[in-house]
């Protein structure tokens, strides 16, 4: 049984969803998940849970994060949040591959260097790019050299995916130095992570793991990484199997059953995030 209480632990979200309200504006009969992904309330939300910061992830589809629907509009919606949350919202840089890869390594490097954005999002399933594709290879070296860290989607559902873990491992092999969060923790293709560098956040996977493995074996798995490599996260306001209300307690719930010492848990919850912002 976890010896803290997980709601009233000040936590980071490493991974988060919020459209900009031009979009929402823009779509008034939206009636999907997605209408959650409004600022506003997840204000309350943060508010509510004691998270103190949170980090926007983009799409790598700045169709859903724009009204001009390019990834340098998609860049300036998210400085634009920031500078109206400080040190409560951060994000991370988007990838649009209609660009080259020498314009997009461009558009990353103003995003971080003119808009103060925090990482890169990689999302090899929206983009239909392969993680170790010559085009990302372009991202990490230029992500290894700056050391910023790269967070990328993988939650495979075949070993040949263009999101799956063997192919992260390649990378990594390549780029040893690379500052790596693997979002969704490889889903159900885990294990290949357990011998690589990198962190793994347990957004939209976790409620996954419970409900297939249980909370003894979930407990296992996380462990299996080391606490250091873990991150809070959920995905809000998107999951698989739980609707956008739902997400934060059925968090809580899980890591609440689990045997982590308060500063185990605190290290999860916000430290190792933080130290990554930093």
């Amino acid at each position: 049984m976890s010896f803290t209480n997980w709601k009233v632990l000040k936590k980071i979200d490493a991974h988060i969803h919020i459209l900009p309200d031009a979009v929402h504006e823009a779509n008034p009969d939206a009636n999907d998940v997605w209408v959650y992904a409004d600022i506003h309330r997840y204000q309350e939300i943060m508010t509510a849970n004691n998270i103190e910061k949170a980090i926007v992830m983009p799409f790598n589809d700045p169709h859903l994060m724009s009204m001009e629907f390019t990834v340098n509009a998609v860049h300036k919606n998210l400085y634009e949040l920031k500078k109206r949350y400080p040190r409560q919202l951060y994000a991370y840089a988007d990838v649009d591959i209609r660009n080259s890869p020498s314009e997009t390594v461009d558009a990353i490097c103003h995003a971080i260097d003119d808009y103060s954005l925090d990482g890169i999002k990689i999302h090899p399933n929206n983009s239909a790019m392969a993680i170790d594709s010559d085009y990302n290879k372009a991202i990490f070296a230029f992500a290894q050299e700056r050391q910023i860290p790269v967070a990328i989607h993988s939650y495979p559902n075949t070993d040949d995916d263009v999101s799956a873990t063997n192919r992260i491992v390649k990378i990594v092999e390549s780029y040893p130095d690379l500052k790596l969060i693997v979002s969704h923790m490889g889903a159900f293709q885990w294990k290949p992570l357990l011998s690589i560098g990198c962190y793994v956040d347990m957004s939209a996977i976790l409620p996954d793991y419970v409900r297939v493995y249980g909370i003894a074996k979930t407990n296992e798995i996380l462990r299996s990484f080391g606490v250091e490599k873990l991150l809070f996260a959920t995905d809000y306001p998107d999951n698989r199997v739980l609707q956008p209300n739902e997400i934060y307690a059925s968090y809580y719930d899980a890591l609440n059953q689990m045997d982590f010492t308060e500063e185990e848990a605190k290290r999860i919850a916000y430290t190792n995030a933080n130290d990554i912002l930093r």
